[in-house]
């Protein structure tokens, strides 16, 4: 689950349609998006994580907000919460500032696009990383272009391998859509990801600590 919080749940998880896709007037100063998943362990609902995204001639913003928790007879085993918000310039990270809350262990993460590359610090202390660096920003399907992915809560640039699965279908609120589906993988986390054939995220599952299942459904 430690793993899970760290890779997944940045935001893990952070984010939804791509940022191409949400059109904005050539009349409208700034065009926003909100997306709202609820977040299930196995068949249990355990919390929710939603998505803000607003565009304007400026760049784009994203706030990302995660609660979750995980009982046993109403004792919390472990609990979990994110708070994220990123500054891009199409494809490239312009900015991020994270805080999460992970069984009590608080992380930061703050980073910004500079000169000479993108400089962050968090708990795995300060770097200075490529020009046009990504997060796992499963809202913008272009990320998976990426073979280095900024993980928000630690501040880590992790190594990832992608793997495009093939075409098939997913249920999404409550109809099943056509379906792109994509593999991600870690050192410590295997994930998949599904997309409309419009490039929109639909739903992303990982198996975590003890084979059980985590789910992300939209609502």
């Amino acid at each position: 689950m430690r793993s899970l919080a760290r890779h997944i749940l940045h935001g893990i998880l952070t984010v939804l349609l791509t940022g191409a896709a949400l059109p904005v007037s050539g009349n409208a100063a700034e065009a926003a998006k909100e997306w709202r998943f609820r977040v299930y362990l196995d068949d249990r609902e355990v919390g929710y994580h939603h998505f803000h995204l607003t565009q304007s001639d400026t760049g784009t913003r994203l706030i990302s907000k995660a609660e979750l928790q995980v009982t046993f007879l109403k004792i919390p085993l472990f609990t979990y919460r994110h708070e994220n918000i990123e500054r891009w310039n199409g494809e490239c990270l312009e900015s991020i500032s994270s805080v999460t809350d992970e069984n009590g262990e608080l992380y930061r993460v703050d980073g910004n696009a500079r000169d000479d590359g993108f400089r962050v610090t968090g708990s795995a202390g300060e770097a200075v990383l490529p020009d046009c660096i990504s997060t796992f920003a499963y809202w913008d399907r272009s990320f998976l272009q990426h073979r280095n992915l900024l993980n928000s809560q630690t501040g880590e640039y992790i190594d990832v391998r992608v793997a495009y699965l093939g075409e098939g279908s997913i249920s999404a609120g409550d109809t099943t859509r056509p379906a792109h589906q994509y593999r991600i993988e870690t050192d410590d986390v295997e994930l998949e990801l599904w997309y409309s054939q419009e490039g929109h995220w639909l739903a992303l599952q990982s198996t975590v600590d003890g084979g059980r299942l985590l789910r992300y459904v939209i609502e």
